[in-house]
């Protein structure tokens, strides 16, 4: 390694120091521009040399300085002041207390102040605006945070009437976690003064307590329900009135009184048990309908849903969504509902929709109080709950309930006295497919011996779903054939099994053919019938009401067809598609409204269908009609997951086309031999128990694909001389 020389060393010496020295001498000036600039400003002004004469060690003291120089109108003197203060790193609680000190207000005037003068003069407050932003975005996190919540709270039982009443104030822009921390405080306070403070604090949270108070009317207990209903009284909370009625019939004696004058002070009357129980269901139907409290345009779509648990005295959040914030809403006053004195058995089996609403949908868990009712009834009760949650559209209750008639395995479940459907089997008929396969799942565990009520939608079920895998369904009906040919190409090219139609007759046949159909676009020009007619045939029948339906509208008509769509969730009116995007924009609009259930579990429910077709052909059956869309098992025979359970569906069917579809499959030189072997023994099996069934043409026409597999591989050739030896009825060979 070689040294640098020594004169090296001396030249690196000097350059340095010449920089050190140009920095000290800026530095200088700088401070001595300052000084000037101030002592001019004091020979100007004796209030602005007061102020210069304080001191301006801290930022604090800087800033305060900086704001009242800014009242003097000495804009530059401020700015000078203010620069170092801006440079300085300060931690986001030094940044709150600074917004503490001296307001929101201030700050917000120095941002103003951040501006150009001109359009060549930058701002003598530049970088003053920034700064604002960050010490009022730390001061926003800083006011909530939990221990700055405690201390605020602590202070509302101050000795100083002033501290109390700032508390109060600094608590009230809190929002909803200044309410929730005041209410948990209270759910663990003793000491009836402390209480009477957080109380009034809280009657200054409104709204944002609003839904933290309801939670603690539905849960709570004791000490904190009796100050939270007399508080909600206090601050007129209307809302609140149907859990007041019940806490005011209630056992707790405190609590009914002070929820009884908060009633009064809304300007209702004393309730007795029918009084609350009316209250509640007429709060249920309102929301039920869609008019809530939670449908404020001010609220977000997404927010907090707040539950109070009581036996740690905390109140929880998770967001939902508004639509499912109305439900929960709902949940909670049928589950009130059922601790009113002498409730009724329908009242029960109402909070039991909703439990198990709750529990589908949200993954709950079912509440213990629930779970004790849901064992004491019977099948018929359970059944009758199963109604209830159909007709109120509560499809997650309504597969739990059929879930438990399956697992009861009573065969009172498809019992019928006056020869009408029972909710069980009706449910196979159902528009929803997550209903209709567990119902279906339901009955073929209950095995039932003979025919019942309903019987016939079990068969129709069993073919849709063995039809259900492979490339959804499509229509597009537009009385121009071109534009409907147009549409369905477009279609196909978005991974639909698209058809034309014409008409709305020609529409509604195709539809009920089409166990895979995901969507139907209907032209606003439809005919034979017209398109109010046809949408209401579709919406008629069970297998589609919940199809997703499409009005492509040309403009003239695009109003009248918005009209059509408004009460109908699944129905969507839009203008024509001029090009393959717009079509796009269209099924992408539409699958929104109903997402298609995945390819993996429409193969299941197949696999499941197919089984049970296998089960009920070789056991014996009460279903007359099992063999009636027999036809449809092709599709599963096409699909080679499918094959060998379809297989063996055919080799019991004992129908023509069976035979037909198994020897059509034996000669289809693209399947596998193994699959064509096992067709083979499959025709077999079905000629031994039912004899033969094809027609002589069609027995010629087998022996002339076996003439005419001369050029053939020897194995095609060895299966189609196994189906010769088959039809000559001699023996099988290896």
């Amino acid at each position: 390694m070689t040294l640098p020389k020594p004169s090296l060393f001396r030249d690196l010496f000097l350059a340095l120091w010449a920089v050190y020295s140009l920095s000290l001498s800026a530095i200088a000036q700088n401070d001595n521009d300052e000084k000037a600039s101030f002592d001019a400003a004091a020979t100007r002004s004796p209030a602005v040399a007061a102020v210069l004469d304080m001191p301006h060690e801290s930022p604090a003291e800087r800033l305060g300085a900086v704001f009242t120089l800014l009242d003097l109108g000495e804009l530059e003197v401020a700015a000078a002041l203010l620069k170092p203060v801006i440079q300085l790193d300060l931690d986001n609680k030094a940044c709150a207390g600074l917004v503490e000190k001296f307001g929101t207000a201030r700050f917000l005037n120095l941002a103003r102040r951040d501006k150009t003068a001109s359009a060549d003069e930058g701002s003598p407050l530049a970088g003053a605006r920034k700064f604002v932003q960050r010490c009022l975005q730390s001061a926003a996190e800083y006011s909530q945070s939990p221990e700055r919540l405690a201390s605020l709270v602590a202070k509302l039982n101050d000795q100083a009437a002033e501290a109390r009443n700032a508390a109060r104030v600094d608590l009230s822009v809190t929002g909803t976690a200044g309410a929730k921390a005041c209410l948990e405080a209270l759910a663990n306070e003793k000491n009836e003064l402390r209480r009477a403070n957080l109380m009034l604090a809280l009657a200054k949270m409104r709204p944002e307590v609003d839904p933290l108070l309801l939670a603690i009317l539905a849960d709570g207990r004791g000490q904190l329900l009796r100050d939270v209903a007399e508080l909600s009284g206090h601050i007129g909370f209307l809302d609140a009135a149907p859990l007041l009625g019940a806490v005011a019939i209630g056992d707790d004696a405190d609590s009914a009184t002070a929820a009884q004058l908060a009633l009064e002070a809304l300007g209702l009357p004393r309730p007795d048990a029918d009084d609350a129980r009316a209250l509640l269901k007429s709060e249920i139907e309102r929301l039920e309908a869609g008019v809530g409290a939670d449908r404020r345009a001010s609220w977000d779509d997404v927010a907090p849903w707040w539950d109070f648990a009581g036996d740690r005295g905390k109140l929880i959040a998770e967001n939902f969504s508004s639509d499912d914030r109305q439900f929960l809403a709902i949940a909670r006053l049928a589950r009130v509902l059922t601790s009113l004195p002498g409730a009724l058995p329908e009242d029960r089996q109402l909070a039991l929709v909703y439990a198990f609403e709750v529990t589908g949908k949200f993954n709950r868990s079912l509440p213990p109080a629930m779970a004790t009712f849901t064992d004491s009834l019977s099948t018929q009760a359970l059944s009758g709950t199963l109604g209830l949650a159909v007709h109120r559209n509560r499809i997650a209750a309504a597969i739990s309930c059929v879930e438990l008639l399956g697992q009861r395995a009573d065969g009172a479940a498809l019992s019928s006295f006056d020869g009408r459907p029972t909710p069980l089997a009706e449910a196979v008929a159902h528009a929803d497919r997550g209903l209709r396969f567990a119902a279906l799942s339901a009955v073929m565990k209950l095995s039932p011996s003979k025919s019942f009520a309903g019987a016939s939608h079990v068969p129709q079920a069993l073919w849709d779903f063995a039809a259900g895998p492979g490339a959804p369904q499509a229509i597009a009906a537009s009385p121009v054939a071109t534009r409907a040919s147009d549409w369905a190409g477009q279609l196909r090219a978005l991974g639909f099994d698209a058809t034309p139609t014409r008409t709305g007759s020609e529409t509604l046949k195709t539809a009920h053919a089409s166990p895979r159909l995901a969507l139907v676009l209907v032209d606003s020009d439809i005919g034979r019938p017209l398109l109010r007619e046809t949408l209401y045939q579709i919406r008629s029948s069970g297998a589609m009401a919940r199809v997703p339906v499409a009005i492509l509208s040309s403009l003239p008509h695009l109003e009248r067809a918005r009209r059509m769509a408004e009460n109908d969730p699944l129905l969507l009116a839009i203008a024509r598609p001029h090009d393959d995007d717009a079509m796009k924009n269209i099924v992408g609009q539409i699958e929104k409204l109903h997402p298609l259930p995945s390819p993996e579990l429409r193969m299941q429910q197949a696999t499941s269908a197919l089984e049970w077709i296998a089960e009920l052909l070789k056991a014996g059956h009460p279903y007359d009609e099992l063999l009636r869309n027999s036809g449809q098992i092709d599709w599963a025979l096409n699909t080679a997951e499918l094959a060998e359970p379809a297989l063996d569906v055919l080799s019991l069917l004992g129908t023509a086309q069976s035979q037909r579809s198994l020897v059509d499959f034996v000669s289809n030189r693209t399947v596998s031999l193994e699959l064509r072997q096992q067709a083979v023994s499959a025709f077999a099996s079905s000629v031994s128990r039912y004899g033969k069934l094809l027609t002589p043409s069609e027995i010629t026409q087998q022996f002339d694909r076996y003439n005419a597999s001369e050029t053939a591989d020897k194995d095609t050739q060895r299966v189609l001389g196994q189906l010769l030896d088959i039809l000559e009825d001699k023996p099988l060979g290896p």
